[in-house]
């Protein structure tokens, strides 16, 4: 499995929108994109108990079965995934990496559920230096699961190439900017959504 690093920060939508100015300002915006995020557990929750997040993304025509799990280290995630051509409407029976997955917790396909939805605009902006691309997204989501409906405005700051430090040293000079206005969290969007709809 590949390693996902990446900090995140959430803060109200009036300050998500402030530091996304903030950001025009500075950066250039490589591109905005809509997503759909179908996520997924057993009828006996337990992927949820596991800490595993199963995802069906749909963006720009093409289909993302993808599979995270925790490290021990909080900006860490474990990733897996498959692209498929065109728009999925449920998770593809036959996906490898879901079947190993089944496998692993010995469930069946016909065991899997909906879960949360969740509906992003995603706002990309890439910060490139001589060590390190860091791709910057600016995530205005709306979460769906239960019969209710809850907004979420995040930052995230990815490490796509180079050295972990300068990513770390860059949500730290965020933070440090904004102070009161983000909240930094290593709680993933799933888990979040999670305890909002079923709390």
């Amino acid at each position: 499995m590949a390693i996902e690093t990446e900090v995140k920060f959430r803060m109200e939508r009036a300050s998500w929108e402030q530091i996304k100015d903030d950001f025009d300002r500075l950066y250039q915006l490589d591109h905005t994109e809509e997503q759909s995020n179908q996520y997924f557990n057993t009828k006996g929750g337990e992927l949820d108990r596991l800490r595993i997040g199963l995802r069906l993304r749909v963006v720009k025509g093409r289909s993302i079965v993808n599979i995270k799990r925790d490290t021990k280290e909080s900006h860490k995630r474990q990733e897996v995934e498959e692209v498929y051509p065109g728009t999925l409407l449920a998770l593809p029976e036959h996906s490898p990496i879901l079947q190993s997955l089944l496998a692993e917790i010995g469930c069946s396909y016909g065991e899997i559920v909906a879960s949360v939805a969740m509906h992003t605009e995603r706002h990309v902006y890439m910060i490139e230096e001589k060590t390190v691309k860091i791709e910057v997204c600016f995530d205005d989501v709306t979460i769906t699961g239960n019969g209710q409906e809850h907004p979420l405005h995040e930052v995230e700051f990815e490490l796509i190439e180079g050295e972990e430090d300068r990513l770390l040293e860059l949500a730290e000079e965020f933070r440090s900017k904004y102070g009161a206005l983000v909240e930094q969290s290593s709680v993933s969007k799933l888990a979040y959504a999670i305890q909002l709809v079923f709390r």
